[in-house]
């Protein structure tokens, strides 16, 4: 759809006089639409740029899935008026992409089984112990119910807590088998109920335990009281107050435990809320990486597909095969928070292959060499892609925590 135009006789920036078919000023280079112009007029000016994008996107969109590498081979041709610029099109996508994985976190964190208890005030036990045994770390047996783990800030609530399971109906049984990834089948909801039917009413294994109110490594109290007046007073501490507390409990006194001390008693971890800030302050952070993980992959392809000269092409294709990815990563987000979370976790795999032959096909039609060639160099980039990024999402994470 061709633009409308309000045009001037002179230019409006450089007073230069204009003839009626100039769209630009020939001196300054400005173009010539008068800017003040009634509201419906405004409107249609909106609807035709909305068009000209869409059109815009569904171009891009039709040439990224139906010819892999397609629209970098047009871009660096200098066929780009069909398509959206490459780091437009990656904005708009990302945006979607990482709004779509904070929406898929909040479902998590508020469909998560266990009430969010305070990690600072809880313990935990194993099935095994409460009968009397000795704590067990491992089992070949993917199924051993004696490995699930019982979450509890008293005694008093773990002894409410298995008191209601010993009267629950299968449903609840099945349920807590669930969540701890074992074969919910009738014989191991008998071995479970079994099991709990075991268990003494005072179980001995809590006798010897003390509640202990942890904030960071070994820096914990051994009352509430202690705790909450900590927690209080730790973000008036100067950082020497700090590092003399971390000292006191033989904790190396340095920038990264000084921030950790000072953010765990930041965040309530029995908030929802609080969790999810901090959900989205980390994938807010590793968005922002992928800033510099573009430009790493392009020297990447600089240095093992060497044919292309110059540093800019390997860029707009680094470009371009993120923005994929993140669509196809975005509909499977999508299917897993509109219409099925299970069905779409168990998309993740076809997504990844379907990425992997996506990226080799894309890497043969623009760099034009064969495909035992392109396989091996792949292959080749994989190692140095994989931890480059490795280290940016634990740094990202680092700061999107501390900062």
């Amino acid at each position: 759809m061709s633009k409308t135009r309000r045009k001037s006789d002179t230019c409006l920036n450089c007073n230069l006089s204009l003839r009626s078919e100039d769209n630009f000023c020939p001196n300054c280079g400005q173009e010539n639409n008068i800017h003040k112009i009634p509201v419906h007029h405004l409107a249609v000016e909106v609807f035709e740029d909305f068009f000209h994008f869409d059109t815009k996107l569904w171009n891009t969109l039709k040439a990224s899935f139906t010819r892999p590498g397609k629209i970098t081979l047009d871009y660096l041709n200098g066929k780009r008026a069909s398509y959206i610029p490459p780091v437009k099109f990656y904005v708009f996508v990302s945006f979607i992409f990482f709004l779509l994985l904070g929406k898929l976190s909040d479902n998590a964190i508020d469909a998560d089984r266990k009430s969010i208890v305070n990690i600072n005030e809880s313990e935990d036990i194993t099935l095994n112990e409460l009968q009397g045994n000795k704590k067990i770390y491992h089992s070949n047996d993917s199924n051993d119910i004696r490995l699930i783990e019982f979450e509890y800030t008293s005694k008093d609530s773990l002894k409410n807590e298995l008191k209601k399971l010993k009267e629950s109906p299968d449903s609840v049984l099945m349920k807590l088998l669930e969540e701890e990834d074992i074969d919910t089948s009738i014989v191991t909801r008998k071995k479970l109920r079994d099991a709990l039917a075991l268990i003494p009413t005072n179980a001995p294994a809590l006798d010897s335990v003390k509640p202990k109110y942890s904030v960071y490594g070994k820096v914990e109290f051994t009352t509430k009281e202690e705790y909450e007046l900590f927690k209080q007073n730790i973000h008036n501490y100067s950082d020497e107050q700090v590092d003399s507390l971390l000292k006191s409990k033989n904790e190396n006194p340095n920038w990264f435990n000084r921030q950790m001390v000072k953010k765990m008693c930041k965040y309530d971890f029995k908030n929802k809320d609080d969790i999810k800030d901090i959900t989205h302050a980390i994938i807010k952070s590793i968005s922002f990486t992928m800033f510099i993980m573009m430009p790493l992959t392009a020297i990447l392809l600089l240095l093992i597909f060497y044919r292309k000269k110059y540093y800019y092409e390997h860029l707009i294709f680094s470009i371009h095969i993120h923005t994929i990815f993140f669509i196809i990563f975005s509909i499977i987000l999508t299917i897993q928070i509109f219409i099925s979370d299970r069905f779409g976790g168990k998309l993740w795999g076809w997504a990844f292959l379907l990425c992997f032959i996506y990226l080799i096909t894309s890497l043969r039609n623009n760099y034009k060499q064969s495909w035992g060639k392109t396989i091996a160099k792949f292959l080749l980039m994989s190692i140095p892609y994989f931890f480059i990024s490795l280290i940016l999402t634990i740094l990202a994470v680092a700061y999107g925590f501390l900062a």
